[in-house]
């Protein structure tokens, strides 16, 4: 018998690849899922728009409205807590809205958990959308703590069969994650300190320390229209990166705090600046100065 998954939608101002999303689970061959869509403070009348279309199309959506902008941690957040209240589910599908899945992602996942007692998250074989025949992601990513950076394992390799085979990322990446209920009850929500990046590095090393497995499952495919680390080369996202990976890094590997500051010295005053990004640098000084501060959270101000 299929265990109950509550699949988890964070949307802000973007309905249209929403919709996109949602109409390729609903082709879903795993037919046992809730589906809840966090609307993340949207300005772009983004509920309204979903509802209309779930009423046109028959399809039992539920909407939670956040009411602001709470990041990926806190929208997210605000659904695992409403999730919590039901207590019929198994599993829990944290799925990004700007991603279209396979018909057998769903049960591929699951099936990749029930494999194995002791796993406790699970992640998908990601592609780029524009570009079906090249990953993306294979599962997770890699933290290489002593530099305060993770990599993301395969991207840009073409998807010709040399990553079809499980392994344990150091973490699932929150595009497409799926967990069993009990990990998050042994071990807590998403930390909203983050707001925005390491979130999921975060959730990951808990659950591992725990005593939980990470699993890649090769056969659960989703294309995601996400363009890669690019983004990270403005100063808001450089921001987050910086006072974000000292939060982790002190959390997690403190004794690497002194290698991790310098090399994000060097990242961000030496190789931004001959770039030509020197705004980045005073990113990278807010960030430092606000973990020193223990200003955590959403950004509210700009410099």
């Amino acid at each position: 018998m299929q265990g109950l998954v509550y699949i988890i939608v964070l949307n802000w101002n973007n309905w249209k690849d929403t919709l996109n999303c949602l109409e390729s689970i609903f082709q879903s061959s795993y037919t046992n899922y809730k589906l809840l869509i966090i609307d993340n403070g949207s300005t772009d009348s983004s509920g309204e728009k979903i509802k209309d279309w779930a009423k046109e199309n028959g399809k039992d959506i539920e909407i939670i409205q956040t009411g602001g902008n709470l990041g990926f941690t806190g929208g997210n957040n605000a659904g695992l807590k409403h999730i919590y209240q039901k207590k019929d589910f198994n599993y829990i599908w944290i799925l990004n809205n700007d991603t279209v899945v396979d018909k057998d992602a769903l049960s591929s996942l699951v099936s990749c958990l029930e494999s194995d007692p002791s796993a406790g998250m699970a992640g998908s074989k990601l592609l780029y959308y524009d570009k079906p025949t090249t990953i993306q992601n294979v599962g997770g990513c890699k933290i290489v703590p002593w530099l305060g950076n993770s990599f993301v394992i395969a991207n840009n390799s073409p998807d010709d069969g040399n990553w079809d085979k499980p392994f344990e990322p150091d973490y699932i990446n929150g595009a497409s994650l799926l967990v069993k209920r009990e990990v998050l009850e042994k071990i807590g929500l998403f930390d909203e300190n983050y707001f925005l990046y390491w979130e999921d590095a975060d959730l990951g090393v808990r659950a591992r320390r725990a005593g939980y497995k990470l699993l890649y499952c090769p056969e659960s495919r989703v294309l995601h229209k996400e363009g890669g680390t690019g983004g990270r080369l403005n100063p808001l996202t450089d921001y987050y990166w910086v006072r974000n990976g000292l939060y982790f890094t002190r959390k997690f590997y403190p004794w690497f705090l002194p290698s991790v500051f310098a090399a994000y010295v060097f990242k961000y005053a030496v190789l931004r600046t001959r770039r030509g990004q020197s705004s980045n640098f005073k990113a990278f000084f807010k960030g430092i100065t606000d973990f020193s501060k223990e200003v955590f959270g959403k950004k509210e101000k700009w410099f």
